[in-house]
């Protein structure tokens, strides 16, 4: 795991960099994990060396590694989706936010669809971009389990606004909605009907 990379994508809009602690977290737990021995990245000091646009919104895209990081900005746009697919993710692990994402967009490109919602041994986790919630008519629950426990995610937990639930993948239809939620899309900005669910 020497040369092992990550990434942390964090949100810029209109000049103010967003919920900039939970990504530092993150970090934290990546470098007591994999690099214990060494001194934690500090996302701030990274991103105080570049100059931030002040108008629009904006992806800060970090790669990091155990001595190394390289910091870029992207102009931040929502893909739009018109299919989504259930695919299967027993065999895969993304407990950390690797830089290498080859599987998860191998499954997405290999099911003929614009999204995919993933799921393990049967329970709903999240799809290849994003954690997901669910809206049953009265509120809004996201699955016990997932790959990566997003940064939006665990706000949007601690806040209050989602609940967990164990969602069994044969279940989801019976749901009015699906959001999607990363650190890049907050809850209410990109939802969709279930009817953009195929078999």
């Amino acid at each position: 795991m020497e040369n092992q990379q990550f990434i942390e994508s964090i949100k810029l809009l209109n000049g103010d960099v967003y919920h900039l602690a939970y990504h530092q977290e993150r970090v934290c737990r990546t470098f007591s994990h994999f690099f214990p021995s060494e001194k934690v990245l500090s996302l701030q000091e990274s991103i105080n060396k570049i100059a931030l646009p002040a108008i629009g919104k904006y992806k800060i895209r970090i790669v990091y590694s155990k001595e190394n990081s390289i910091v870029e900005i992207h102009p931040y746009h929502i893909k739009p989706i018109n299919t989504i697919k259930c695919v299967n993710a027993d065999e895969y692990d993304y407990s950390y936010k690797f830089l290498n994402r080859e599987f998860l967009n191998t499954l997405k490109q290999t099911s003929g669809a614009d999204e995919v919602i993933f799921f393990k041994n049967g329970k709903v986790t999240d799809s290849s971009y994003a954690n997901i919630i669910f809206f049953d008519g009265k509120q809004w629950l996201t699955p016990s389990t997932f790959l990566l426990n997003g940064t939006c995610r665990q706000r949007l937990l601690n806040e209050g606004k989602i609940t967990e639930a164990p969602i069994h993948y044969t279940d989801i239809h019976n749901f009015e909605q699906i959001g999607f939620i990363n650190a890049m899309l907050d809850m209410g900005e990109f939802n969709l009907p279930m009817s953009k669910l195929v078999k």
